[in-house]
């Protein structure tokens, strides 16, 4: 009833998530997929070395104050989307479960991070494809309702 609609509307998200990233990417990093799979250094040992580590391997230049910025954000925003993917989010009886929220927290926090970047109506869209998945909870009915009321009215 919702596992499938609720993979489908996150492989939608990931996917458009991706256009942005490769786009705007491109324009900061050398390789995005490299910088990607390097930026858990930068997680797991935060300070100014590592982050200048980082740059220096993976820019495309100098980058300015601003493009660090970007870099950062757009990074933020694929660990977000892998984050969506976790695997406890699919192992319990209903979308509206503490563990399946999260993944949709995760997915709330990658949108978030995009609007800065792109105009596309991401969040519309993700409802769209959120309200295919049944909720067994009469009060959310589907993941729209989901999302609407365990996901952003916390945030």
């Amino acid at each position: 009833r919702w596992r499938k609609p609720l993979r489908e509307s996150l492989d939608w998200l990931r996917d458009e998530l991706i256009e942005i990233y490769e786009f705007e990417g491109a324009k900061v990093f050398k390789d995005v997929w490299a910088a990607r799979n390097d930026y858990i250094k930068m997680i797991l040992s935060p300070s100014d070395k590592t982050q200048w580590e980082f740059f220096e391997r993976h820019a495309t230049r100098q980058l300015t104050h601003e493009e660090v910025g970007l870099s950062l954000k757009l990074l933020e925003i694929e660990r977000h989307a892998m984050l969506m993917y976790t695997s406890c989010g699919w192992f319990f009886n209903d979308i509206s479960g503490i563990e399946t929220v999260q993944i949709l927290r995760y997915a709330a926090r990658a949108i978030q991070l995009a609007s800065d970047i792109t105009q596309k109506p991401l969040e519309e869209e993700f409802l769209q494809h959120l309200a295919k998945a049944k909720s067994n909870v009469p009060e959310f009915k589907t993941g729209r309702g989901v999302y609407k009321k365990l996901v952003k009215a916390v945030a």
